[in-house]
């Protein structure tokens, strides 16, 4: 139980490693507020559990019901943004439409709750942010433009995050996951999915990274054991 006593939020908790990385955390001990547009629920009823996972509607890209939902919190510990969406298809057929789309999700959609989150760990002088990314931030993989530029400018949003954080004692860390059979997936054929990591193993390495006091851990590349696939 090493995450007894924290308040943990998880964004795009509904399904692949926002919903594990929730699970795990409160299996740790945490009280998980788990958001994501999918949660009937409108507002977090009472003050959030230890061990349990409290599901709450929230589109991160709204600025009012972000804030809203952060004012529900009597403090946070720890922040997954782990929300995003994924439209793959040749650079000269890629929709802007689903560009800005992936835009929003990715970068608007860390920035906003990071911003809340940071405003109420600087002035406890403690916290840890971790932002999931991809290994697509880093290296380019064909059909998958819109995608990068949104995990390249998620990515380069946590290291300006990591800079601003840092006096403050909070840790701000971003997992480069490669891949993981997680819905983002279904309508990709072609790839054996046998052969990608389980979301549930993403989510043990991100309860070690915020378990592990006075170590910042600032960016980690997480591979399936056969490499890219």
């Amino acid at each position: 139980m090493r995450l007894r006593g924290a308040i943990a939020g998880v964004t795009g908790a509904s399904s692949g490693i926002g919903q594990a990385v929730a699970r795990a955390m409160a299996a740790e001990g945490a009280a998980v507020v788990a958001w994501a547009r999918r949660f009937p629920a409108r507002a977090l009823d009472g003050a959030p559990a230890g061990g349990r996972v409290h599901e709450v509607a929230l589109d991160v890209t709204d600025e009012a019901a972000v804030a809203a939902r952060f004012a529900e919190l009597p403090h946070i510990d720890l922040l997954v943004c782990a929300a995003g969406v994924g439209t793959f298809a040749p650079f000269a057929s890629t929709d802007v439409r689903d560009l800005r789309a992936m835009l929003e999700a990715h970068v608007v959609g860390t920035f906003l709750p990071a911003r809340e989150a940071l405003r109420r760990m600087k002035a406890r002088r403690a916290g840890h942010i971790v932002s999931v990314s991809s290994v697509a931030a880093q290296r380019a993989f064909a059909d998958c433009s819109g995608y990068t530029a949104a995990k390249a400018g998620q990515l380069g949003l946590t290291r300006v995050l990591a800079e601003e954080a840092r006096p403050y004692d909070v840790r701000v860390t971003a997992l480069l996951p490669g891949a993981t059979d997680t819905p983002i997936w279904d309508d990709r054929p072609g790839f054996d999915r046998t052969k990608m990591m389980r979301p549930e193993q993403v989510a043990a390495v991100v309860v070690d990274l915020v378990c592990r006091p006075g170590v910042a851990i600032e960016e980690v590349v997480v591979m399936p054991p056969g490499g890219a696939l």
